[in-house]
């Protein structure tokens, strides 16, 4: 158990797969929250409730939920309408996940997902509240489920980059698109409201990529700032320069040969304080080749 925890610790660390990054975040969500469920649900009397829970880890519907409810937003785009569709949600995400992002790369694939989910609120909240005006027997009062929303907006960007594109579906060769497409369509007529957030996803996606290859990035704010994120969560590298010191370098008095050092072992510490030295008064061209090869070793046992 030890050992699975820290190679999720270790995904999270060296940041080189973003797409196993969001697959654990929607397991974590959403089993936490189901557990969280049916720990309240095992005291029907008590205040808080399962429905309690959903509202305030669900976004609403509606505009006024939202507002009542601010903090559904950090959640949305890690929620699933049942285990099935969180099933579904994880292949999409490692599926399209991983050839999106080596196109565009994991940041960007990443972004897109998230903003994919969050603008598919926005198409959502006009598109079917334009419907509930020309019909009120339309309206819907569910929730609102980001991850299948994100999931269809990395499948649209990947189509809008590579519309010829093909994919083996079981034993068949199909093209991307149609694929991509007839999935939409299903999402529509299953459940309508949940259907129209997820076409809002697709175009996100789709329109996010073809304004990408004219130059425009819809999601250039975001870009920066998880960029500047990680610059200051992440750990600097330890270099094998900060074990130089100026006053411990060569001793006063003493001359000092490079050859006078075992050539055969890891360089010591006095060797590198010798080569270091020499670098300070010389630059690191000054070095010959055979003393650059001893400091890179040096810095390899060093890590």
């Amino acid at each position: 158990m030890g050992k699975v925890f820290t190679d999720i610790v270790d995904v999270f660390k060296r940041n080189s797969n973003q797409a196993t990054q969001l697959i654990i975040i929607n397991l974590v969500v959403f089993f936490g929250f189901t557990l969280i469920k049916f720990g309240v649900g095992l005291f029907p009397d008590a205040v808080l409730t399962a429905e309690t829970v959903s509202r305030n880890y669900l976004t609403g519907s509606s505009f006024m939920e939202l507002i009542r409810h601010p903090w559904t937003l950090l959640f949305h785009p890690f929620t699933q309408d049942g285990l099935f569709s969180m099933l579904f949600d994880l292949i999409i995400i490692y599926w399209f996940g991983n050839m999106l992002a080596d196109f565009i790369g994991g940041r960007k694939m990443l972004i897109t997902y998230l903003a994919g989910s969050y603008a598919a609120i926005v198409f959502f909240m006009l598109v079917w509240g334009f419907f509930t005006l020309l019909n009120k027997e339309l309206n819907f009062n569910g929730f609102l489920y980001g991850a299948s929303a994100g999931g269809f907006a990395l499948m649209y960007a990947y189509v809008a980059l590579n519309p010829e594109s093909e994919i083996m579906f079981f034993t068949m060769r199909i093209k991307t698109r149609l694929l991509v497409l007839a999935l939409l369509v299903l999402s529509i007529f299953r459940n309508p409201p949940l259907g129209v957030l997820d076409l809002g996803g697709a175009v996100f996606g789709y329109v996010q990529m073809k304004l990408l290859r004219t130059g425009i990035n819809l999601t250039y704010g975001l870009e920066r700032f998880s960029i500047w994120v990680t610059e200051v969560l992440q750990p600097k590298k330890r270099s094998v320069f900060r074990k130089y010191s100026q006053n411990k370098s060569v001793d006063k008095g003493k001359i000092i040969k490079f050859s006078e050092f075992n050539k055969e072992t890891i360089p010591t510490e006095e060797e590198i304080d010798y080569l270091l030295d020499k670098i300070n008064k010389g630059g690191y061209s000054s070095l010959t080749n055979e003393e650059k090869n001893r400091l890179h070793k040096a810095s390899q046992s060093a890590d």
